[in-house]
């Protein structure tokens, strides 16, 4: 048998730095049955009260049994967590490093530099900083990502990374 090696594409050996879109979803999902269910029952504890408000949606879930309220008001809360949570992940910054480049991708849109255009990473105050050669800002983006996957990932793939702030 005859096998060919294939060329290895530049980002075979990339590392990929961003949080996972799941844990973000799932949490803001619970977050916000947790929050819808308990809000409801303080919502519900508050229009006993004789200063406690008196308004619609209060008489609207007052007709429905016992469970139901704290059960419908948290089923909200989830679909508006899960909401959140796809928003959070349309908005969250994912970066891709090899030896070649540098992939930066935030709302779909993706912006590559070659790693001989890059001269320095700095990752600073929840920002990544990419600086050319001579020290100019290539860019500057957004980044909540572990400062210490970031900067890992960037020296495992030959680049000058710190934790620091520029000049």
């Amino acid at each position: 048998m005859n096998f060919r090696k294939h060329p290895a594409s530049p980002t075979a050996d990339a590392t990929v730095v961003a949080d996972s879109p799941l844990a973000i979803i799932l949490v803001c999902t619970v977050g916000g049955t947790v929050l819808g269910g308990v809000g409801e029952l303080v919502w519900e504890w508050m229009t006993t009260q004789s200063w406690g408000p008196r308004i619609g949606p209060t008489k609207l879930l007052s007709v429905l049994p016992s469970p139901w309220p704290t059960i419908v008001v948290a089923a909200v809360g989830a679909v508006a967590g899960l909401l959140l949570g796809l928003i959070a992940v349309h908005e969250s910054v994912s970066v891709t490093v090899s030896a070649t480049r540098v992939v930066l991708t935030v709302q779909d849109e993706q912006r590559e530099f070659a790693s001989h255009e890059i001269g320095q990473v700095l990752v600073a105050r929840k920002q990544l900083i990419l600086l050319d050669q001579n020290g100019q800002e290539l860019t500057r983006q957004d980044c909540d990502l572990n400062p210490r996957r970031l900067v890992t990932a960037f020296t495992r793939h030959g680049y000058s990374c710190a934790e620091s702030t520029p000049e």
